[in-house]
């Protein structure tokens, strides 16, 4: 997951920036839990659980609960008289354990706060023996935090509300749904049985063995083939009125189907071509059929509430509805990547993570990281034009290198009991992180050795438990000569240290010598920790080799390496395709020489990938102090001839940091200017009016370049843009399915009607059934241009209108999109109603987010004294205060940042800087009363 950084950032990361997660969907959101205690793995261990579960009618639509009996077979490995299990919100009614000779009397203690529960007995529980836990219980079908076994609703055609039950258990969810050992390692066997309303279907991970009987009371039952060995969190299962279709086999046999709410049959198109792809190309990938690992199908189900992209069920692969249900007169490009993407990112989920698990949530790389590798460069398989092994690079590379840059990142691997370590284990560093180092190994083994190596892991681990060593350990045979350690050591320290090297370049005559030392924003200079780096080239001697990705040259812990040129004037460019996890910082002399060829008419003598990694360090050297703005700025003008949407996607994820650290309007407007400028080719070259919707890197790129030019207020884009809006509310005429987040978000930005216009577009977003549209619309109706109607929609998420998963969407649009207008409006909105936060979520933990998300984008002192003066609320909970409590202090420090950095800006914008802006844009700048002359700064 990005997985999610300015004024712009919603817009622009939700729909021009392809991530798994958008990045506000970017990772696996989990509610807190009260700790995470392992259980003694040599004590007890199950094998098989025969659950049988019961939801009848009353209890979906009325009373939220269900039943169930689970049967446990246990092996001992100690003698005990006790033992622990894991349930929580449950309510038990029997408890027993048998086996033949056995007659102790059982009782049970607990949950405690580790929803643990103890089972007692009178008489000895003996080592070798197996024995049966039954027990009989009741539960509750949440409606609010959608984990567990819990209740999602929706409205059909005739306005009647429906009800269904589904599943969400990673990480810790299923001891809410049945008693059992709730941790990765204790995988066993499953036979499913469900009782369910015969009105409804029941799904589950595996096949049914045979039809559902009639059990009477309108009920009938189901029971489905045996699990292959498997974790608690990976089991499934729904009760719904849900309509399947069926598509397409996979090579090896393995049917395919899509579930989803009536009516939504025809928006299955997407799902239904592009999970038997991704079976058949993990299959290849890994030299495992799909079916070989002990399943015989594959569902995918598209859940109205659900609180994560998607969720890697073993078999029975759960979907928010807005990741898996396309409308291709709707829908966008992005929105189908999306789809393409999260399909993949799932199914080979079904390899790593399913077949072979994390031995425990400590190293969530081991799942997170193949999967975002393989939802890029799997897919980039199937579709072979939409170039995602280079958005892999813009999309997951390149901002983990910011999160990974501070001080207190975390490794890839760190043992943890924690649960919001736990909770952390889910973000950037596993998804992000761990695709790129996994995409490193691969480069440097070559794809072939890769692939051997993987089908090694799945061989040595399947139906098992892997660690990073297992997996290290998988590529011995498998190794290019020139790798100098074991595959073990090279990834040592990228698995155990957080953080990544900074390669500085320094030249001597032909000879270049390259040091490494950590990278990070501080000034913190203590961290000495050192790399294997594998280190990939280009020379002007051959700039054709942008392409190649074999590693050259080893830069290893104990020493420097050298590089010789094959003259003392060519210019040199590191990390091709950068698929190295590093940055590269150039002395003055070899930056002066790649700067004269971005400046000169053969701007694509260097590959648009190593510009835009150029691009991306460049902008964080001056981040970080180790560059002048003032000298970074000046090497950005090459981009007034680059078009590429890569260099362009880096260049604008640098000035979202910059104009969301400006507080000054004469700054933050002489900054639009420039941008303004030095886009001008850019937005030529995908005219509002001319769109290519076959063409996915054009649309993407168009989409990303028309989404800042009009927050930046271009008057063409602004014109356009409202004009189609415009058109829409009154003529009804339907905004490009790709422009649409354009269209929205600057036709309310500028509306002439505010009232008018937003109740036309939250009419539609009620009116709609597609999730797409809705996301679309809910994303954009925060750009209003009345404070009164932004606090009005930000009421709306304490409410019934907009789904719990959505509300996020809701306080970003707000917060994100109005500059400190937004700010003000949701500190305003947090003061004035933070009493329904709990009532409305059962939670503050959405209060606490809200919080600590809005106090990013401060640049005010008063805004920070609203916050602090917040927080001495008599009776606000202790957790809030402490959330936002940090979050005042993080707000201060970005104070002293926005002020040095306007002091550098101030610096570069100087009329004896030398830096030039269109006179044009100075005086339509000045026209509107929004910058200062130049003189004012002194």
């Amino acid at each position: 997951m990005w997985r999610l950084l300015c004024v712009l950032a919603l817009v622009i990361s939700s729909d021009a920036m392809p991530k798994k997660y958008s990045g506000i969907q970017l990772k696996k959101p989990v509610t807190p839990r009260a700790s995470a205690n392992r259980l003694d793995a040599n004590l007890v261990q199950p094998t098989h659980y025969a659950l049988d579960l019961t939801v009848t009618k009353d209890d979906l639509e009325n009373k939220a609960e269900f039943s169930g009996n689970v049967q446990m077979t246990l092996t001992v490995g100690k003698d005990t008289d006790s033992f622990q299990i894991h349930a929580k919100d449950l309510t038990f009614s029997t408890v027993t354990l048998t086996k033949s000779g056995f007659s102790g009397v059982i009782t049970t203690e607990g949950p405690d706060t580790d929803d643990i529960v103890t089972i007692k007995s009178n008489q000895k529980i003996t080592s070798g023996d197996s024995y049966i836990l039954e027990i009989q219980y009741t539960g509750k079908l949440s409606d609010t935090d959608m984990d567990g076994f819990y209740r999602s609703r929706y409205t059909d055609d005739d306005g009647k509300t429906k009800y269904l039950a589904t599943t969400q258990f990673e990480e810790m969810g299923a001891r809410r749904a049945f008693p059992c050992f709730d941790e990765p390692s204790f995988k066993a066997t499953f036979d499913i049985t469900i009782t369910y309303p015969s009105t409804s279907i029941a799904l589950s991970n595996t096949q049914p063995k045979a039809d559902p009987s009639d059990v009477g009371n309108g009920l009938v039952k189901v029971t489905f083939e045996t699990t292959p060995k498997m974790s608690t969190y990976l089991i499934a299962f729904i009760v719904s009125e849900f309509k399947c279709v069926s598509g397409k086999n996979a090579a090896d046999g393995t049917p395919t189907e899509v579930c989803g709410r009536p009516g939504t049959e025809g928006t299955f198109s997407v799902a239904l071509e592009a999970a038997p792809a991704a079976l058949d190309t993990m299959q290849g990938f890994t030299r495992f059929g799909y079916a070989s690992l002990g399943n015989k199908k594959m569902t995918q189900a598209a859940i109205p509430d659900f609180a994560i992209g998607a969720m890697e069920n073993w078999g029975m692969i759960t979907y928010r509805e807005s990741d898996l249900l396309w409308d291709e007169n709707q829908s966008s490009n992005y929105d189908k990547q999306i789809i393409y993407g999260d399909i993949t990112h799932e199914v080979s989920h079904q390899w790593f993570g399913d077949y072979v698990t994390l031995n425990w949530w400590s190293n969530a790389f081991l799942n997170e990281g193949f999967a975002t590798y393989f939802e890029y460069h799997a897919a980039a398989e199937i579709q072979t034009d939409w170039e995602l092994a280079k958005q892999f690079v813009i999309a997951e590379v390149q901002p983990v290198l910011v999160t990974d840059s501070s001080g207190d990142s975390k490794p890839l691997s760190y043992e943890t009991t924690d649960p919001e370590e736990i909770k952390e284990r889910f973000g950037d560093i596993s998804y992000n992180k761990g695709g790129s180092v996994i995409k490193m190994l691969q480069s440097f083994l070559g794809i072939e050795n890769f692939k051997q190596g993987l089908s090694t892991y799945l061989n040595n681990n399947g139906v098992n438990m892997a660690t990073p060593e297992s997996l290290w350990d998988s590529f011995i045979e498998f190794k290019p000569e020139d790798v100098p350690e074991t595959v073990k050591k090279v990834m040592e320290n990228w698995t155990y240290k957080p953080g990544y090297p900074l390669l500085s370049l320094t030249q001597n005559g032909a000879d270049l010598t390259i040091s490494q030392k950590r990278f990070l924003l501080s000034d913190d200079d203590t961290d000495d920790t050192k790399w294997y780096v594998p280190i990939t080239y280009t020379t002007s001697t051959d700039p054709s080799k942008f392409t190649e990705t074999t590693t050259k040259k080893w830069l290893t812990p104990t020493a420097d390496v050298t590089i010789t040129l094959d003259k003392e004037d060519d210019w040199i460019i590191l990390n091709n395709q950068q698929v190295g996890y590093y940055r590269v910082n150039y002395d003055k002399t070899l930056l002066s020489k790649i700067q004269t060829v971005l400046d000169s008419d053969n701007l694509d003598k260097i590959d648009e990938i190593s510009r835009s990694q150029l691009v991306d360090d460049q902008l964080n050297f001056a981040r970080a102090g180790k560059a002048e703005y003032t000298d970074v700025l000046k090497f950005l003008s090459f981009m007034k001839r680059d078009t590429s949407y890569y260099s362009w996607s880096s260049v604008f994820n640098g000035f979202s940091y910059l104009l969301k650290r400006t507080n000054a309007d004469n700054i933050r407007n002489l900054l639009k200017a420039y941008v303004k400028e030095l886009m001008e080719n850019l937005l030529d070259s995908v005219p509002f009016t001319t769109e290519k919707p076959t063409d996915q890197i054009y649309t993407l790129k168009q989409v990303l370049a028309l989404t800042w030019a009009c927050n930046l207020g271009e008057a063409n884009c602004v014109n356009n843009a409202t004009a189609a809006f415009t058109s829409y509310t009154t003529d009804n005429n339907i905004p490009s399915r790709n422009l649409k987040s354009v269209i929205y978000c600057t036709g309310l930005k500028n509306s002439k009607n505010p009232t008018e216009d937003y109740k036309f577009l939250y009419n539609k977003y009620v009116s709609t059934k597609l999730a797409t549209e809705q996301l679309t619309i809910l994303k954009a109706l925060g750009c209003i241009n009345d404070s009164t109607l932004r606090q009005e929609y930000l009421k709306l998420a304490l409410s019934d209108k907009i789904r719990i998963q959505d509300v996020r969407y809701v306080f970003q649009s707000v917060y994100a999109n109005n500059e400190d207008k937004g700010v003000d409006d949701t500190l305003e909105f947090i003061k004035n109603n933070y009493k329904d936060f709990e009532t409305h979520f059962g939670t503050q933990s959405t209060l606490s987010s809200l919080i600590t998300k809005v106090a990013d984008f401060i640049t005010k002192q008063t805004q920070i004294d609203t916050l602090s003066g917040f927080l001495k609320t008599e009776g606000l909970d202790e957790s809030v205060v402490a959330v936002g409590n940090e979050a005042v202090k993080s707000a201060t420090t970005n104070l002293k940042t926005i002020s040095t950095l306007e002091g550098k800006l101030k610096d570069y914008f100087s009329p004896t800087s030398g830096a030039s802006i269109n006179t044009y844009h100075l005086v339509n700048l000045a026209l509107i009363g929004v910058v200062y002359l130049f003189f004012n700064f002194y």
